[in-house]
């Protein structure tokens, strides 16, 4: 069995001081074999955002791949948004936006889905260019093996809860490349609901796991198990200053 930490839209700058610690001790006491954040580490892409979110990555204790959110580049600095959006993901975060984490019998690999602007009015809902799809299945074909699990901020297929939000440009024809490789699953965030798995491959949706902009829901981070079968996510959310498996609380 292999267990993925999954946590998405922390929102340093628009988060929930009081979680950050008591969220790295609860992913640490299932002891994943590694963590994945599906975008959003910031609220405004402010640099004393991105050294919290560095921080908090810094303090995680398995091997993670984090990839950019629509709210990652910045929104009031128009000149480096049109031409150098991820400088400052670059300079705190890592070099690259689509990591990649191969353990024994497990790839882990992150798909950046951040546009710095878009043909509609709804800019953050992102998109994949055919050369980001290429260089995708060309990771995939060299992780062959593998369980793969691919980490994007932007959910590639929305629950009925969010038939109305505009979905990535080119998500489509990226389910239909995932679904062709055999993808286990896609662990998304965004939409600060957590969706259930559902199509092939299944898009697994975590709510925010730190933000206080969660529109009356918990807080949330999932424990995605992959194994023989289809994968399965165990969902821990915030009751206070607790956490706790989302059944506990149904």
């Amino acid at each position: 069995m292999i267990r993925v930490a999954h946590l998405s839209d922390l929102h340093f700058g628009a988060h929930r001081p009081a979680l950050v610690p008591l969220l790295l001790e609860d992913i640490a006491r299932f002891s994943p074999d590694a963590i994945a954040i599906s975008g959003d580490l910031t609220q405004r892409a402010r640099e004393e955002e991105f050294r919290e979110a560095a921080a908090f990555i810094a303090a995680l204790s398995a091997p993670v791949v984090a990839v950019p959110g629509n709210h990652d580049i910045p929104a009031g600095a128009i000149f480096e948004r049109m031409f150098d959006p991820r400088r400052r993901w670059r300079e705190f975060i890592a070099d690259t936006t689509e990591p990649v984490v191969t353990l024994p019998g497990l790839a882990l690999i992150g798909l950046d889905t951040v546009r710095r602007a878009q043909p509609h009015l709804d800019w953050s809902a992102g998109g994949i260019s055919t050369s980001r799809l290429a260089r995708l299945s060309a990771r995939i074909d060299a992780a062959a093996g593998r369980t793969i699990v691919v980490v994007a901020h932007h959910p590639l297929r929305h629950p009925a809860t969010a038939q109305d939000r505009a979905r990535p440009i080119g998500a489509t024809a990226t389910l239909s490349m995932l679904r062709d490789a055999g993808v286990a699953a896609i662990l998304s965030g965004h939409l600060h609901r957590s969706g259930e798995p559902a199509g092939a491959p299944p898009v697994m949706i975590s709510g925010s796991s730190l933000s206080h902009r969660v529109l009356g829901v918990p807080n949330e981070w999932g424990l995605v198990e992959l194994g023989d079968g289809p994968p399965r996510v165990r969902h821990r959310i915030a009751d206070g200053t607790l956490w706790r498996d989302a059944a506990v609380l149904a």
